[in-house]
């Protein structure tokens, strides 16, 4: 883990420290974005894509682009406050560990079919390669679960942040996106049980955040459902 680290996203540092922005009235920086550096997330996502997880039927990957576009749209915008420029921050460190975890599934997919198709060709060396083949996967495993734990840690940031950000979303605007994301899990296949699984607990996320009058998290957590079930999925294999 700590090799793979040291490829992934530097630190993002504000060069004008938040708490004086804020004690200043939300002033604005005179070179908008130059505090922020998205070049490592461009990078990351790239990297992503050159492994394969924009095929990828996981969602991580577009959640990743869309975090990043968000991220450039505001330095577009310029006269960035500090709380725009916390947005900022966060958006990118959100976007780099979801490339990074989305470059690591897709990888882990490519040894999975490799060590599926080497079984089909029956070499004389099979055995060798199918434990090759194993070994390599039970590594990205568990450099997944390393991952897995890093895009937790990097969202309950998002998410606490979001607490201390009061005034952006409203209880009512949580309640609305609560709504529509429970609307469009109809469309879900009922024998789909781990992706409706997810939906539900997401939903209880966001219910608990509304309960904590954190708004900002509630809405977080409902468009990542909405998102699972509008991103278009593939159809299962045929049975054999």
């Amino acid at each position: 883990m700590g090799l793979y680290r040291g490829r992934g996203l530097p630190l993002l540092l504000l060069t004008l420290p938040l708490a004086a922005c804020a004690s200043a009235g939300g002033t604005s920086t005179d070179k908008p974005g130059a505090a922020v550096d998205l070049a490592p997330v461009r990078a990351a996502l790239e990297e992503a894509r050159r492994a394969g997880a924009a095929q990828n039927a996981d969602d991580t990957f577009r959640q990743a682009t869309v975090h990043l576009t968000d991220a450039e749209v505001l330095i577009a915008a310029g006269k960035l406050t500090a709380e725009r420029a916390l947005r900022l921050e966060l958006l990118g460190k959100l976007a780099a560990a979801e490339a990074r975890y989305a470059a690591t599934l897709a990888q882990l997919d490519k040894r999975t079919a490799a060590a599926s198709q080497a079984a089909r060709n029956a070499d004389s060396d099979l055995t060798a390669r199918l434990r090759r083949s194993e070994e390599e996967r039970r590594r990205l495993e568990q450099r997944i679960g390393l991952l897995q734990r890093d895009l937790e840690l990097t969202e309950t940031e998002v998410i606490r942040t979001k607490a201390r950000l009061q005034g952006i979303e409203t209880k009512a605007e949580a309640s609305s996106a609560i709504a529509e994301a429970r609307i469009l899990m109809g469309r879900l296949d009922a024998n789909d049980r781990a992706t409706l699984g997810r939906c539900q607990e997401l939903l209880s996320a966001a219910e608990q955040q509304i309960n904590e009058n954190n708004f900002g998290a509630a809405v977080f957590f409902a468009r990542k459902v909405q998102d699972i079930v509008t991103k278009p999925r593939e159809p299962s294999p045929p049975a054999p």
